[in-house]
């Protein structure tokens, strides 16, 4: 048994969480798609600008007619129009005139250049001369394309705005918006949450601790859900009964009341006498069992089952085994479902850091290791120390800042990793 706390990816593990695909796609509004995960390429539907637009505030003017102008002689230019912002211009600059523009304002038909203001000045006509239009005075020539975005100077037709699989940030809203309304994103996976234990299924808790203490391991993977974008469904609490266990997944699984993509149970897994999680969710009706695997966790078995396409997870009640699991194993999955693991690798990749390992750890067998771990700072670098197999206490869920991969046996040339060997600590979500 390793001295350390480890979680192994068993051969089960890795090709159920291959077998995820992503959930059918939606029709979204891009105001409400923060966080969520494009479904297919978007690319702009038109040139941005779509026409040309004018990048100062001046007077839209042809290059030709502002020729020579200088303080000492200005050219003089009639003001036939005006560009408001946000609307066409819909009109035709002829020879000698000017239109007021803005920054973003829609040039008139013929203008090929804007004056910035700085360089004009407005002069009214003389009284007997109303009807007359006011008068641009331009103190400097202006040259064919000056203070001008061309159509498509931005981003031509057909441009890539967001590639499929890309989790949408702020930026992305800000650039869709310009062109759609709606965009296709993939489903949020619902997670369904069922712990199980006659301890949380008495009489009506009477303190603020206890009730903490019953619900600590829900809202950990409800914590985890929503920093993956995921919904999480509270199943209730299950007394440890397979009958009463077997009624409260039968309400989630496809065809149920509350159907939900992963179905997560909490305790049971064990072999002990009061242990009925595998052996209800082995009874579920189109059950397939995938896994029910002793070597994953320390002794501490993990169960995976699929009903049609939802997948159910058998986690162990202990703390520390679940915060692991649920990082190392369940986050993937929700990841995939949620379309997020369509990208290139180096897009998915989980946030992490390199640091120095603690210790020496040998080679835990064939499969690949993860070992929760502690960052510290010390003697100016960052160090990784690995928790000790079979720790009960809860305090360790707040020194945890991640874990780390041991390749298996095939996978390494030497027998294990050496104190102060460079290490890539993955972040918890």
């Amino acid at each position: 048994m390793s001295l350390y706390f480890c979680l192994r990816e068993t051969a089960d593990i890795t090709a159920f969480l291959a077998g995820a695909s992503p959930l059918q796609p939606e029709p979204v509004s891009v105001s409400a798609a923060l966080g969520r995960v494009l479904a297919a390429d978007m690319h702009a539907p038109v040139p941005c600008p779509s026409t040309h637009r004018s990048t100062r505030d001046g007077y839209a003017v042809r290059a030709a007619d502002t020729a020579g102008a200088n303080p000492a002689a200005p050219v003089l230019l009639h003001l036939t129009g005006e560009s408001p912002m946000g609307r066409p211009c819909g009109g035709t600059l002829q020879k000698g005139e000017a239109w007021r523009v803005y920054t973003g304002s829609t040039l008139p038909e013929g203008a090929d250049a804007v004056l910035m203001q700085e360089f004009a000045a407005l002069k009214d006509q003389p009284a007997e001369s109303k009807d007359a239009p006011p008068v641009v005075a331009a103190s400097a020539p202006c040259a064919e394309g000056e203070n001008i975005l061309a159509p498509g100077a931005d981003m031509p037709q057909g441009t890539l705005l967001a590639q499929a699989g890309t989790r949408l940030g702020a930026h992305h809203m800000a650039l869709l918006a310009q062109f759609f309304r709606d965009v296709p994103l993939y489903r949020k996976p619902v997670l369904g949450v069922l712990s199980t234990g006659d301890e949380f299924c008495g009489s009506a808790l009477q303190s603020g601790l206890a009730a903490c203490q019953s619900n600590t391991n829900a809202l950990l993977l409800e914590g985890l859900a929503a920093s993956l974008g995921a919904r999480c469904l509270h199943l209730g609490t299950a007394p440890d009964n397979a009958q009463a266990l077997g009624q409260h997944l039968r309400a989630a699984v496809p065809g149920g009341p509350t159907p939900c993509d992963v179905i997560v149970v909490i305790g049971g897994s064990s072999g002990g006498r009061r242990d009925f999680s595998a052996q209800a969710i082995a009874g579920l009706p189109g059950c397939n069992i995938c896994g029910n695997d002793q070597r994953v966790s320390s002794g501490r078995p993990l169960t995976l089952a699929r009903v049609g396409q939802t997948a159910i997870w058998g986690l162990p009640g202990h703390s520390l085994s679940l915060a692991l699991a649920a990082q190392v194993f369940l986050a993937p999955l929700l990841q995939r479902l949620a379309g997020q693991q369509t990208l290139p690798q180096h897009m998915n990749r989980q946030p992490s850091v390199l640091a120095r390992l603690g210790l020496a750890l040998p080679v835990e067998g064939n499969a690949p290791t993860h070992y929760p771990v502690m960052l510290r700072r010390e003697h100016g670098r960052v160090t990784a120390w690995p928790v000790a197999a079979g720790t009960g206490k809860t305090a360790v869920l707040r020194d945890m800042n991640g874990w780390i991969t041991m390749p298996g046996s095939d996978d390494m040339s030497r027998g294990g990793l050496r104190r102060g060997a460079a290490v890539r600590v993955h972040l918890f979500a």
